[in-house]
């Protein structure tokens, strides 16, 4: 809301501007010194995270927030890859593919979980959505790999999508039609 922006701008020093009214929006944070956005950062995140009651959409929110962040967070990018880096692990997120069955669908990804024992490390492949029992009130369902170590979560987005594109491509006339394609 405008009252939260300006108690934000009058806590910080910062200048903050909303644009784009719909998706995706950006939020631009402005200041002469840096701790003054990292702090106005630190507020509009305790704000969306009230706004948002919902801890696991939370996480999708977070991480699309700080991944528009640059220059404020620590990311890796490689092949259309965003890893983010917070709170001493490294995060990568993929929405996950949808099957229409007539009125209605079901998200893909539930065999995902079989990699587990497979990934290096302290890596973790997690589900979200109400199809895999986390439940979802604010985005759609989505797979979040986590783990420690940089090359451990990248090695585990590799299996991860791979296993996917399996799924989707199992010879012609056999593959999964959900969609989006990984």
């Amino acid at each position: 809301s405008g009252y939260r922006i300006k108690r934000i701008e009058s806590m910080t020093g910062c200048k903050v501007h909303i644009s784009g009214k719909h998706h995706p929006m950006k939020i631009d944070i402005t200041s002469n010194m840096f701790q003054n956005v990292t702090k106005g950062i630190s507020m509009i995140e305790e704000s969306l995270m009230k706004f948002v009651s919902d801890e696991n959409s939370e996480k999708r929110m977070l991480y699309e927030l700080v991944s528009t962040a640059e220059g404020t967070y620590k990311f890796k990018r490689n092949n259309g890859l965003r890893m983010l880096y917070r709170n001493n692990e490294w995060w990568a997120l993929f929405d996950l593919p949808y099957n229409v069955r007539g009125n209605s669908g079901e998200y893909h990804g539930k065999f995902l979980t079989q990699l587990q024992p497979s990934l290096s490390g302290d890596c973790r492949i997690e589900l979200f959505g109400d199809t895999f029992g986390v439940p979802l009130e604010h985005t759609s369902p989505f797979v979040l790999i986590r783990g420690t170590k940089h090359k451990d979560v990248k090695d585990a987005v590799s299996i991860v999508r791979d296993k996917m594109r399996r799924h989707q491509n199992r010879g012609p006339g056999r593959g999964c039609d959900c969609t989006p394609k990984w």
